[in-house]
Parts: structure tokens; sequence; C-alpha cells
């Protein structure tokens, strides 16, 4: 059985959340925490096989470190739970350590399979509600697309990320031909809607 925690500090949401992965004898629930100090206290005390963690938390510990420390806990895994998947906020999460990232809209199936997936040693598990390209951007192009994102836009992108324009360029159409898009002016919008 797969020992679980579950943190978010919405009761209601983390109450569902409880009652619907504990149905069918896979997954026992062996804690659960509102706060980030809690949620790190509690799992020190737990040692839980997953913990599903909510992207935002009350407390001090900010969610790089608590998930840095969570994934320094004997064996554990941690899989984000968000209500909603931009691609810069993901990657960024699965860099700290995260080994997935499922939303809260979901079906408990679904998490569920995300939660076994982990503990079977995937290291990717990621709603099929995300853009499926989400985890294959490099960190220089997820930087890239930040500063594409800026007001100043295109021209003074090369500038900002302290490369040549011809350099700039190479990696746009790298990202054009990654992400299906047509154009530069397609991709920038693609950046602001996934959050760059």
């Amino acid at each position: 059985m797969i020992r679980l925690m579950v943190v978010d500090d919405h009761e209601p949401t983390r109450q569902e959340a409880v009652k619907e992965l504990a149905l069918d004898g896979v997954v026992e629930i062996v804690a659960q925490a509102e706060t980030s100090d809690e949620a790190y206290k509690t799992a020190q005390a737990q040692l839980p096989d997953v913990v599903l963690l909510d992207l935002h938390l009350p407390g001090l510990l900010q969610m790089p470190d608590l998930i840095k420390r969570l994934v320094g806990l004997k064996n554990c895994k941690v899989i984000m739970f968000a209500s909603e998947g931009k691609a810069a906020e993901v990657q960024d999460l699965l860099d700290y350590g995260a080994v997935g990232y499922v939303l809260k809209t979901d079906q408990p199936a679904l998490i569920r399979m995300a939660i076994i997936m982990a503990t079977r040693g995937s290291k990717t598990v990621i709603s099929p509600s995300l853009p499926r390209h989400i985890t294959h951007l490099t960190h220089q192009e997820r930087a890239i697309l930040r500063h594409l994102t800026l007001h100043s836009g295109l021209k003074k992108a090369a500038q900002r990320t302290g490369i040549t324009q011809e350099a700039l360029d190479e990696v746009i159409n790298h990202l054009l031909e990654k992400l299906e898009l047509e154009d530069a002016e397609q991709l920038v919008k693609w950046a602001k809607k996934h959050g760059f």
C-alpha cells in the first residue's frame, strides 16, 4: 500500500482528495497538513511515500525549499496538486525535485495513477490536461520565453538575454519547431498564455 500525505490549505479540497484517493485500497492516507511548515514537520514524522502538495500554501517555507526538503526525506516523492498549470511554473517545480504535476480538476483515478507511477520510479508524471510539450523545454529555452514576453518584445530579447541576435533567432526557430508554431508572434502569444 502506498503511504500518502495530502497537503492543501483549503480544507474541503483536502478532504475531498483524501476521500477519493483512499477508495480502492491502493493508497493509505497517513497524514494531512495545511501549511508549508506543518507539511515538512509532519512528513519528517510520518515519512510518506508520496506527498500530494498544493501549489500555494501559507507558511514560512517557500515552495522551492519545501520541495527540496521533502524529496530529501527517505524515498519521498512529491506530486504538485494545483488549480491550474502554467508551463513555466510546472517545469520550475519539476526542476526543484517534484516528480509530478496534477490538476485538482483531474479525475481521482488519474491522480491515483500519478501516485502509483511516482512510486514505481517515473521521473515526470504530468496531467494530460496540460500542454504536451511542457516538460521538454530546457532551462535556456524557458529563460528566453520569459524574456520574449517582456514589454519590449522580440527586438530587445537578444540584448536582455545576453546572446547575439543570430543565436536568439536559432533558439526561436528551434522553439517554433518544437512547439509546432508558425512564427515568432505565435511563440510570444504561447509564452504569455502559459505563464512565461
